[in-house]
Parts: structure tokens; C-alpha cells; sequence
């Protein structure tokens, strides 16, 4: 089963009085690229949630946000701000000196003012806070590695898809050559009695043109595209992570197109031509989706 590199999960836990909430955007890349963003309390968990990303995702780039809704009372602290609560009093006694305002200073006042109260900077107890990420966490992988199947499901049939229309085409080519190469030989032949006058050895003239029509056929770069097109086949009836396969075997595919193309002295052959590697275009457009 193909997977798409696209997708969306998103998952939450509650244990040990912890609420984590975990959201994963994935997008295409080249590798697995993991950004995660996330409370300093847990950066020490960063190995862990790394180590649950790689087992699932083998390419793509995700984002991982991770937030911590709730933290126990006994572990979670709160302090004033003693030093900025400081500076905003001096700071309003100054203000109302210059101003000649009347009135105190109150609680009210500076509680009304940000970062007057601070948490504590924690680090979490990996035993505590871990069951309750780890829920939100196996919980978003899940359903963004389903998203991500989802996708993949669609893909591989259009591939499929038009994997046969390469196919048919690989066979009106494979059909049209011995054609081509018949006119070739005989207009060739016709142009050299027609041209060549004297004495020459007519055999040897055409053991010569013999030579030059054989290096015109394409019956190699046939067989290695339908081999190609097996292959590419047998990878998407497969499964798996097979995006980097794919990509290597239709890069060989536009190199058979390309060699045929220019040896096509046709125009039919060369119509084909253009008309497969517009096909394995669309094909290599959407192997760029695919882990």
C-alpha cells in the first residue's frame, strides 16, 4: 500500500492530571524531516517523540505541534515577578510625579499588567508526563498515517492508470518501427540508384545503408521500457515506501523515451514519442506525493 506524503493527524491524552494535545502537518520533502514545537517543560522528551516519528514516517517533512493544556497543581508552580513588578511601581510613581496625578498604587493595578506572575521554568518527571503525551501522540500518528494512505490509495490508481496509457503507447511505438524502418531502407536505396551514377559496387553500398538503417532501430530501448513499465508496476502493487524506486525507474523510462526520439527520422514515431514523455510527466509529478 502506497502512502501520499501529505496529511494531517491529530490526537490527544490525559494521564497523571497532564493534558497533551498533539497536532502533525506533513508535507513533501526529499527525507523524514521532523520540526517539532512544543513547551520548554518537555524538551527533555524531545529523543522520545523523535523515536515514534521515525518508526512511522519514512519521508516527507512534518510539523509537530505539542501542547500542554494541564499541568497538576502540586507539580506546577506560579511566582511574582518581584523585579518587573518593581520597575512598573517606579515606573507609575515616576509617571505620576511628571503628570501630578493623585491616587496609590494598589494590587489591583499592577495585576492588570503582563508577566506580573510567572511559571516556573519545570522539567516535567519523564514517568508522569510521558503516558498522557504518548496518547496524543500514538493517537495523531494514527490517523495521519491513515490520512497519508488515504492519499496514497488515490494516487496509486492513477498511476496505475496512466502506467497504461504509457504502456499503449510503448506498443503503437513497439508496432509503428519495423514500418518505419522498411520506408527508411527503401527510400534510401531508391535516393542512392537515383543519385550515384559510374562505376560502385552496388553490394557493398548497401551492406552500408544495411548499417546505417540497423543503428536507426530502436528495439533495445523498446525492450527496456516495457521492462520499466513492469518494474514500475510490481513497485506500485507492492506497496510500501517506494517513492525513490519509482522516481529512479521513470527517470530510466524518459532516458529510453529520449534515446528513441532521437533516432525517430518519422514524424509518426516522433508524435508518439512526444506523447510518452508527456504521459511519464504526469507520472513523475505525482511520484513527487508519494513516500
Amino acid at each position: 500500500m502506497l502512502s501520499s506524503m501529505t496529511g494531517y493527524g491529530r490526537g490527544s491524552g490525559s494521564e497523571n492530571g497532564f493534558e497533551c494535545t498533539v497536532e502533525l502537518r506533513s508535507v513533501n520533502h526529499r527525507y523524514a524531516d521532523f520540526h517539532l514545537r512544543m513547551p520548554r517543560e518537555l524538551y527533555h522528551l524531545e529523543d522520545l517523540i523523535r523515536r515514534e516519528l521515525q518508526q512511522a514516517i519514512k519521508r516527507g517533512r512534518v510539523e509537530a505541534t505539542i501542547t500542554l493544556a494541564n499541568i497538576p497543581a502540586g507539580i506546577d508552580s506560579v511566582r511574582p515577578n518581584f523585579e518587573l513588578a518593581g520597575a512598573y511601581c517606579l515606573a507609575m510613581q515616576e509617571l505620576a510625579r511628571r503628570l501630578e496625578l493623585k491616587g496609590d498604587i494598589g494590587l489591583e493595578h499592577l495585576m492588570q499588567l503582563p508577566d506580573i506572575l510567572c511559571r516556573q521554568n519545570l522539567v516535567l518527571p519523564e514517568e508522569l508526563v510521558w503516558p498522557a503525551l504518548h496518547q496524543a501522540l500514538a493517537e495523531a500518528i494514527t490517523r495521519l498515517v491513515q490520512r497519508r494512505r488515504d492519499e496514497g490509495d488515490n494516487l496509486a490508481r492513477d498511476l496505475a492508470e496512466r502506467c497504461r496509457c504509457a504502456g499503449k503507447i510503448v506498443q503503437a511505438i513497439a508496432d509503428l518501427a519495423p514500418l518505419v524502418l522498411d520506408d527508411c531502407r527503401a527510400r534510401l536505396e531508391q535516393k542512392l540508384k537515383d543519385f550515384l551514377s559510374g562505376t560502385y559496387e552496388e553490394n557493398r553500398v548497401l551492406l552500408e545503408c544495411a548499417i546505417l538503417v540497423e543503428r536507426m532501430g530502436i528495439d533495445e530501448e523498446l525492450v527496456r521500457l516495457k521492462s520499466h513499465l513492469q518494474a514500475f508496476e510490481k513497485a506500485l502493487a507492492t506497496g510500501g515506501p517506494a517513492g525513490r524506486k519509482l522516481d529512479f525507474i521513470i527517470q530510466e523510462m524518459f532516458r529510453e523515451a529520449n534515446t528513441i526520439g532521437s533516432k525517430a527520422g518519422d514524424y509518426r514515431l516522433s508524435s508518439l514519442v512526444v506523447e510518452l514523455k508527456t504521459e511519464l510527466e504526469k507520472i513523475r509529478e505525482q511520484i513527487q506525493n508519494i513516500e
